[in-house]
């Protein structure tokens, strides 16, 4: 959350300082008008770059305190991500001693399937919202310009800004042709539902379990589902990364 916003207020702080760079140059907007809507928005963009470098000098999780109780501080991304890999060896170090149990490794894949499901959901998220947003300035992009080009007649200025608009409007569009944005974040939703749901089949013996008897047969079955949904999840992955001849000669 605290990069979420870091990122929109290094973005909108700027952004405000060119719409309010472009107010201060309007003709019809008197000194007064100026003043009144130019000063609040000028502090508000200086909250916004205040609240940006803020949110990126100190990013991480929970506020920790010091041992002796006196300074507060968050861990970063990299240090939460370390103690993960910490415990994760040691997890393995503890199944690598109970001398080579198959149900053990098997259950140990059976919890780091769930892990699985939230980094797949995690990738989605973030392939959709960069798909979302060039799909929502594509269309208004394209909006913007046919409404400028339906009212310029003699403005030289306006053709330019078309120019420019078109330009954006086919870059994004070019972007989301190339690297598949929609396709990746379906693919990846896709597989972590399946996932999720053969977790949730598992557990309460439904499906194909109900009629297996034996725990170990269930996790076995599941163990075997699940490898085979993350390995077609790789092959598709691999098939969006090639290039779209490549793509279609094999399609």
């Amino acid at each position: 959350m605290r990069r979420k916003w870091s990122n929109i207020s290094t973005v909108f702080g700027p952004l405000l300082l060119v719409v309010l760079y472009a107010l201060f140059w309007l003709p019809w907007l008197s000194g007064h008008s100026k003043k009144v809507v130019l000063i609040p928005a000028a502090i508000v963009a200086s909250l916004f770059g205040v609240a940006a470098f803020m949110l990126k000098r100190d990013p991480g999780g929970p506020v920790q305190f010091s041992s002796a109780g006196d300074r507060s501080y968050r861990l970063t991304e990299g240090d939460l991500e370390l103690q993960l890999a910490r415990l994760r060896d040691e997890r393995k170090l503890v199944v690598a001693g109970v001398t080579g149990d198959l149900k053990v490794r098997r259950v140990a894949y059976k919890e780091d399937a769930f892990a699985d499901i939230d980094q797949l959901r995690e990738e989605s998220k973030s392939y959709r919202r960069v798909n979302n947003l060039f799909q929502g300035f594509l269309i208004v992009g394209s909006l913007a310009a046919t409404g400028i080009a339906g009212i310029s007649e003699q403005m030289t200025w306006d053709r330019w800004t078309i120019l420019g608009i078109t330009f954006l409007v086919g870059t994004a569009s070019g972007f989301m042709g190339y690297f598949k944005y929609k396709e990746r974040s379906f693919y990846l939703q896709q597989t972590a539902d399946a996932i999720e749901a053969e977790w949730e089949a598992v557990e309460v013996g439904v499906g194909r379990y109900k009629r297996i008897q034996s725990e170990e047969e269930q996790l076995a079955e599941f163990v075997e589902e699940v490898h085979r949904l993350k390995s077609e999840q790789k092959k598709r992955q691999q098939n969006l990364e090639q290039p779209p001849e490549s793509r279609n000669h094999s399609d």
